[in-house]
This record gives C-alpha cells, structure tokens and sequence, in this order.
C-alpha cells in the first residue's frame, strides 16, 4: 500500500485488488461476499475498476459462470480488452494464489484506501475553493458538509443481515412490551394540545415533516410559538428559525403566552407589579430551556440545512420549526418556476427531517381567496409538492375579525380560567395524517396573549369565519 505521506501517489492496495479479483474468477460465490461493500470505483487502477465493472455486468445478466475465458470474451465483445490489461492479465491474476475465506478482509482493505482517496480529493477542492474569493463560502461549508456526509454514509459496508427485519421486528417487539408494563419512554414530541397528541398517537414522530397552515393573520406563528412553549414545559431541546419576524418579537410573543401578561403590555410598558412578576418568571424558564433561535431573513435552503445539522450535532435538538417555506431561498436559477422552487424547497426539507430524525414543522402560507371556507390541501400555496411530501398537514380555520360580532356570535367568546381574557373557538383541521386519524380539533385562540390552548370539543361555540364583517347587521 502507498504510505499516505506520498504525494505522488495516492492511497491504494495493489495485492488486495489483485486477490478480490482473482477470488472473482475462481468461485461464484465471492461476488456476492463482497458487493455490498465494494464497487467498480473503490479500484485504483483504471484496469481493474474495468474488471469488476465486467464482472459485475456478467453477473447482473447471470447467462454464464465468471471464468477468466468467459470474462475475457466478454471484454473482447465489448472493446475493453485492452483497458483490462489483455490477455497475459488475465491470465496473470487466474494463476495468483488467494486465500478466499478472506475475501471480506481484502474488500474492506480497498474501500479503506478508496475512502483515504477521496477524503483527500475533497479536502483537496475544499482547499482550492477556499482561496477562491469568487465562491460564496457559506454555499462552500454547506457543500463541503454534504459531500464529507456522503464519503460518511458510503464508507459503511453493508451486509445481507442490516436488511433483515427480525432486528427491527425486535425493536417493535420490545416497545410494545414495555408499553405493557409502564416502563416505556416515548420519543415523540408532546405538543401540550391534548387531542393533537391522541390524533398523532403521542406527539410530532421522528422524521416526519409537518405543516402548519393558514390565511395570513390567522395565527401559524402564534400556534408555532404556542407548542413551542408547551415543548419548553416537557424540557425539549428546540429550534426555531424565524425568517419573517425578528428575533425580538418572537420571544416578546412567547413571554406573553407564557406569562399570560397582554402582548400590548409588553410592547407599551404598561405593567403591574403582579405583570412584573409573572414575566420574570416567564423569562427565567425560557433563559434555562434549551431553545434556540435562529433569526436571519432570505435564508438560502444550503445555509438553513447547514444550521440544521449544525444544532442537532451540537444540541442534539428534538424539534425544529420554520416559519415559513415560501421565505426560503431555494438557490435554483431565479427564472425557475416559482412552484418549481418551492417543490425543491419542499423536498429538501423533507429529507432534513429523515436526516436529522427529528419532527420538523414548517409553517405555510394558504391562498388568501378561501377566506370564508374551511382550507383543504388544495389551497397550499405555490406548489402541491409540499401536499405530497408531508407526513402531516393541519390548517388552523377562524374568524379574524371580532370587532363586529352578533350577539349570538359574541355569546360564543369564553374567558380563560383567569377570567379575564377571552379565549375563541378555532378550528386545527387535520387534513393529512400518515401515522394517525384525521379531521377536526377545536383548540382556543387567546388574541390577548397570542397563545393556542386545549378547550372542550363544543362545536356551537365556533364562530363561523365571513368576508362581510357587518353580515349580521340588518340593513
């Protein structure tokens, strides 16, 4: 093997490519030993990534036994004779002795230094690229990121027995008994909303992408920072990347719905030693949660992903919200369909949340010309893709406008359980569900606080939303 300090020449084992491929030719069986965990480009020398590449070929077609005839006509069929080394090659390696219990052994010893090879290629053009003062260096950590992620996640060999079911069946197995006697710790994501948890049986699921949406001023943020708080009351690790409001609303937001001090308070200043006391100890339980904000608008999709990962390798976050997806810069060429955008956008986050295994719940906007309906799936904005890539979509449905209710309407508004502030009726309608039920859930919107709780299930209290805020006014 070239010692690695050589830079004339790169990392490689000449006898262990030698050995896997006079093994090939010798016995059937080796083929399948070792292609889970070698392929063509694991060679260094071009004649035998050729070799394995034909061999790998003639077993794909299984029409004859790999033999050094039979592969040396087929390299004669297809012109690659002479990339193979030719005959006297051929013949060289049919003659060299191999140990063929061993063949494993020789495989990983060339996807070792196939690995070295290209550990040393990327930090190669990652060097080059840094100098490179016309490369955006952020585009340049995220990308330097994933392909050291994939060299990652191709070094591991894989073996027929990583497929057999019997090891998750067993995981399965062992959950459901510890749920029979009481010792089982769920890992879902407790939302606080009673009946959202029964719907998703337990929580926000490892890996699931989940969409919240509504007409604009309906309240997404609010309901985000709503469980978010309930989250911080469970001790979860969380993420929140803000890109419409700035950091500072955000958490004035959240030390209202966890004070339960009036917003208008906190902006105004207007307080009472009692709204004191209760914002101060509001703000000593958001200090010591483990909550991170992330405030930065226009965040391209490679900056968001890179903090992502950057926050569940450091914090190992349980959770991440994203307010919202139409402010994602997608990174596509800027004449790219704008539902071609955020169908990128969709996916990538997508496969973020199966990355990260963690629940990642993105906010979105719906279009303004259902204000009077129930939102259906149909209504996302700009881009059916995020129907089909999410694993739960819930649409929060109610009257914005309560300046001018009937009296029957105004009947309808309850007050919390201080009393004091007044808590409406708002539809959370689950549209889609992959692991639970769907349909609809009534939670209580406190406009005061900007917070979302659980209510009773009364479906008279609602208040059905209109366009006409003097419908109820006779003429």
């Amino acid at each position: 093997m070239a010692k690695t300090g050589d830079r004339k020449t790169l990392p490689h084992n000449d006898e262990a490519e030698r050995a896997v491929l006079s093994a090939l030719m010798m016995n059937q069986e080796a083929f399948d030993r070792i292609s889970s965990i070698i392929s063509a480009s694991d060679f260094y020398h071009p004649a035998n990534r050729v070799l394995y590449s034909a061999i790998s070929d003639m077993k794909m077609m299984n029409t004859v036994a790999v033999d050094q005839l039979t592969l040396y006509d087929y390299l004669q069929k297809k012109n690659l004779s002479d990339k193979a080394g030719g005959a006297s090659y051929l013949a060289e390696l049919s003659d060299a002795y191999t140990i063929y219990s061993n063949i494993e052994y020789y495989a990983k010893l060339i996807k070792e230094t196939s690995v070295r090879r290209a550990l040393i290629q990327t930090s190669s053009n990652i060097s080059n690229d840094a100098f490179n003062e016309g490369v955006d260096v952020f585009d340049l950590l995220e990308s330097s990121e994933r392909k050291l992620s994939e060299i990652s996640i191709n070094s591991n060999p894989n073996t027929a027995e990583n497929y057999r079911v019997g090891n998750s069946l067993t995981d399965v197995i062992n959950v459901m008994l510890e749920k029979l006697d009481g010792t089982y710790v769920s890992e879902n994501v407790e939302t606080g909303i009673d009946l959202l948890d029964k719907f998703t049986n337990g929580g926000f699921q490892k890996s699931d992408y989940i969409i919240v949406a509504a007409r604009p001023s309906v309240g997404k943020t609010a309901f985000a920072v709503s469980l978010i708080r309930n989250m911080i009351r469970k001790s979860m690790r969380i993420a929140f990347f803000s890109l419409e409001m700035p950091g500072s609303q955000i958490i004035t937001r959240l030390l209202s719905c966890t004070s339960r001090v009036e917003l208008s308070k906190l902006f105004t200043g207007n307080l009472t030693q009692a709204d004191i006391a209760h914002i101060n100890s509001a703000a000593e339980k958001i200090y010591q949660s483990e909550l991170y904000l992330v405030d930065e608008p226009n965040m391209k999709l490679s900056d968001l992903r890179s903090r992502a990962r950057l926050l569940k390798r450091e914090k190992d976050i349980d959770v991440l919200f994203i307010d919202y997806i139409g402010l994602i810069e997608s990174g596509l060429d800027p004449q790219t369909p704008r539902h071609e955008q955020v169908g990128y956008v969709s996916k990538s986050i997508k496969q973020l949340a199966r990355e990260l295994r963690i629940p990642v719940v993105v906010l979105c906007q719906v279009s303004r010309d259902t204000a009077d309906q129930e939102p259906q799936l149909n209504n996302l904005r700009d881009s059916g893709s995020i129907e089909q890539d999410a694993d739960l979509v819930m649409f929060i449905h109610r009257k914005t406008n309560l300046t001018d209710l009937s009296d029957e309407d105004r009947a309808k508004l309850q007050t919390d359980s201080s009393g004091k502030q007044r808590v409406q009726s708002s539809k959370l309608l689950v549209a889609k569900n992959r692991n639970g039920k769907t349909g609809t859930i009534y939670v209580g919107y406190i406009g005061d606080i900007t917070s979302f709780e659980t209510i009773a299930q009364d479906k008279s209290l609602f208040i059905e939303p209109s366009k006409d805020a003097g419908a109820w006014k006779k003429n």
